[in-house]
């Protein structure tokens, strides 16, 4: 990853220039770590990294598809804070991934809501936080099915897989994970439809200002993610558990 590694660097470079007699060596690393962190956080090196994958699978569109049997959303992360409000306790990725699965509620009002996600050390799992999320906006608990001890993607397709046997599925996934996610519930045997959200390759629709192109936090943030979906897919196909 683009900050671990470049920080891994950096500290290197420290090392070298501070006790020992290598300072070309030291400043050296100590450039390439700033390049590495600079060139990770421009938005046009984060959106060529996310779009192949993104671009991959089309949103969602009900009109095309008239019959879903149920809506499966997947889990990221959240903190089940009880001193702020229930709309601040997902993070971005688990929030824009609710809201798509509550407009396909909306959309298809016999289908059964699948919510997935362990709790990773907070009290509630985030399965738990995400249905209560989607309760909030107006969606019945009664239509809720919650797989709450799935830790990784994989986890997920296996035991989802297996409980929504001949079932028409439309699967909630960031849309940068959706490749993989697909991936691993082909390879149990399921052909969900993607229901990919949280884009971060956009398009704007007006020019943008020079300071987009500085280097910023949330671009690192985003070619983290696409790298982190890059070397998933191999890391999948490594240990069998996909082929594609």
């Amino acid at each position: 990853m683009p900050l671990p590694f470049g920080l891994s660097l950096l500290l290197l470079a420290l090392l070298l220039l501070w006790f020992t007699r290598f300072q070309k060596s030291g400043k050296l690393l100590a450039t390439l770590s700033l390049v590495v962190i600079a060139t990770f956080g421009l938005r046009p090196v984060s959106v060529e990294l996310a779009r192949p994958l993104e671009q991959a699978n089309p949103p969602f569109a009900v009109a095309e598809h008239p019959r879903i049997d149920a809506i499966v959303v997947l889990g990221n992360g959240h903190v089940s804070d009880p001193a702020i409000p229930l709309t601040s306790w997902q993070n971005n990725i688990a929030l824009a991934r609710t809201l798509e699965e509550v407009r396909l509620a909306k959309a298809y009002p016999e289908a059964t809501l699948i919510f997935s996600g362990y709790a990773a050390g907070d009290p509630l799992s985030n399965a738990e936080v995400n249905a209560r999320m989607a309760e909030s906006l107006g969606i019945p608990r009664t239509r809720m099915q919650l797989f709450e001890n799935n830790k990784d993607t994989h986890d997920e397709a296996v035991s989802i897989a297996r409980a929504l046997t001949g079932q028409q599925v439309a699967l909630v996934t960031s849309a940068t994970h959706m490749p993989r996610a697909l991936a691993l519930y082909r390879a149990e045997g399921m052909t969900p439809i993607p229901a990919p959200t949280d884009f971060t390759a956009k398009e704007s629709q007006a020019p943008l200002p020079l300071y987009s192109y500085l280097p910023k936090g949330r671009y690192l943030m985003y070619s983290e993610a696409a790298l982190h979906e890059w070397i998933g897919q191999l890391w999948s196909r490594l240990r069998g558990q996909s082929n594609e």
